[in-house]
């Protein structure tokens, strides 16, 4: 389950979908459905892009966190699959 978080986290924090920083509602543990869509690369599923979609205002804070990097590729893949741009921030 930790690792599972972990790779989570990997794809909030290089995702980047907002322009706005963390807020209190901030959990990295809500993306869970997207699991396979930053693991593997695979199509996000509608939870998965709901799920994004809610913590679009903390994508930017995941995004700075340096340990996730490695899941660039397939994060920025599922954001844009959600039909959300990538920002910078």
């Amino acid at each position: 389950m930790a690792k599972a978080v972990a790779m989570l986290m990997a794809l909030a924090v290089v995702v980047a979908v907002s322009s706005g920083g963390a807020s209190a509602d901030c959990n990295i543990a809500a993306l869970a459905s997207c699991n396979a869509a930053v693991i593997q690369g695979a199509k996000p599923t509608a939870m998965c892009c709901s799920s994004l979609r809610a913590q679009e205002p903390c994508l930017c804070t995941y995004q700075n966190n340096p340990k996730y990097g490695k899941y660039h590729p397939n994060a920025r893949k599922m954001v844009t699959s959600c039909g959300m741009a990538i920002p910078n921030c």
